[in-house]
């Protein structure tokens, strides 16, 4: 019972607080309005006066302007709804549609195939070089060999072979360009002196000897690594492989080469090695290495042993950045090309991978290949030269008539003779390194009435 009075004086006590603090809230609000109103009373003119010109700017542009903006806006909404709203809507029932995603993969798989079989109807002479990647990568893309000769003289770039400072090893390629001595449009003639068969020298070449080991050979003042390949009638990639020469390699008057007496490896027998597995490794038959080498083959290999691997490659080390091509290209049968001339031109070597284009004072294009590759006939015609020609090696070059003449560089042997009569995509050679090159590939040529032309206008 006193619980209970207790309970209803506070009630009664919070029902007054609450009645003083709203007509405490009324009060001050009261005196607010007061104020405001006194406050209007003495400054309301002063602030019309202010605000008068805003509001006569605000309704001209509201009213004037801007109704009639807004009033073109929906006329120009209204009128383009009526041909995007019904495009819209078969736009999303195109995309909705449970067919569409099946449709889609199938487009997709059917491009992605046609651009990689249809890969060489695509001229990549110039193909993204504008770009900056290209320009980023391509400078790393193979270790160089910087040649430098044998002087104080500072070394610049030439176009020459044999002054050139920059030589790439990994690319199976050739300096036959324009300003060397032997490279000429010229065809035919009578073969010049081979330095792998021996023959009587011509006029202008120097007798090579006869070496069965390596020799050892003294640099001389003003010597570069080209002429010293020439000297020796080897390849540039055989005095590179057998003196370790890779990135930006530097000689000097007195430092020693070694030379090996054919074109090939000279290599160092390490233990575990077998004669099938270097032959593998470096690309050469077993029956060469035991010929060159005076060896049987129930001879026993011993560490150190050095061999003469004849027309041998290193293995090739892997790069990031590789050459590309279609995968049903690299590996064909030479395709046929008709031109406007009525010819029918083939590809002339087994491979599609270019490793130098037709310009920059380069007479021809650069296919790779290797040993097991061949050349072939690019037309119908007959062989007018087959034999040894200065830094194009062993070379073929058949007449097609019409003022038409095709050169074939850098064998390692020709399969047919002068006076043959040759059909388009008949084999004639095997392709090899001799000459002025830089590893197995075929140099092509098309020359006509004289002038040389680019070959990518005729083959594909």
């Amino acid at each position: 019972m006193f619980f209970s009075s207790w309970v209803g004086i506070g009630r009664i006590f919070g029902v007054f607080i609450k009645l003083l603090i709203k007509q405490l809230m009324v009060r001050t609000l009261l005196h607010t309005l007061r104020g405001l109103v006194q406050i209007k009373r003495q400054s309301g003119p002063r602030i019309e006066s202010i605000t008068r010109p805003i509001l006569v700017a605000w309704r001209f542009f509201v009213c004037t302007i801007g109704i009639r903006i807004y009033r073109l806006f929906l006329l120009g909404k209204r009128q383009v709804s009526r041909f995007l709203l019904p495009a819209k809507h078969r736009t999303v029932y195109l995309v909705s549609n449970r067919y569409a995603l099946h449709a889609a993969v199938i487009l997709i798989a059917v491009l992605t195939s046609a651009m990689n079989f249809g890969g060489r109807e695509v001229r990549a002479e110039t193909f993204g070089q504008e770009s900056m990647l290209y320009d980023l990568v391509a400078q790393n893309r193979f270790d160089v060999v910087e040649v430098v000769s044998a002087s104080s003289v500072p070394v610049v770039r030439s176009n020459s072979y044999l002054q050139d400072t920059v030589i790439d090893v990994n690319a199976h390629i050739d300096l036959d360009y324009l300003g060397e001595s032997y490279v000429t449009p010229l065809v035919g003639g009578e073969m010049l002196f081979s330095p792998t068969i021996h023959e009587e020298k011509s006029d202008i070449e120097e007798v090579i000897p006869v070496r069965e080991e390596v020799t050892t050979y003294v640099i001389q003042e003003g010597d570069v690594l080209g002429s010293i390949a020439e000297k020796h009638g080897l390849s540039l990639s055989t005095i590179l492989w057998a003196n370790n020469l890779t990135f930006r390699s530097v000689i000097q008057p007195g430092q020693e080469l070694n030379i090996p007496p054919v074109d090939g490896v000279v290599y160092k027998v390490k233990n575990g090695d077998t004669l099938s597995s270097i032959s593998r490794a470096y690309s050469v038959d077993v029956d060469k290495i035991l010929s060159f080498n005076q060896m049987t083959a129930s001879d026993v290999l011993s560490i150190g042993q050095e061999l003469i691997l004849p027309d041998g490659e290193p293995p090739v080390v892997s790069t990031p950045i590789q050459r590309t091509a279609s995968v049903s290209n690299l590996f064909s049968a030479p395709t046929t090309r008709t031109t406007t001339g009525g010819m029918n031109w083939v590809w002339p070597t087994d491979w599609h991978v270019i490793t130098q284009y037709y310009g920059w004072n380069h007479t021809g294009l650069d296919v790779d290949g290797d040993y097991s590759t061949n050349s072939y006939a690019a037309a119908d015609g007959v062989v007018i030269y087959s034999g040894w020609r200065n830094g194009y090696g062993m070379t073929v070059e058949i007449d097609h008539g019409n003022g038409y003449m095709t050169r074939y560089a850098h064998h390692t042997q020709n399969y047919v003779s002068v006076g043959d009569v040759v059909y388009a995509g008949q084999a004639i050679a095997q392709t090899g390194t001799t000459g002025r090159s830089t590893g197995t590939h075929l140099h092509f040529e098309i020359i006509k009435d004289g002038r040389f032309l680019n070959p990518l206008d005729y083959i594909r």
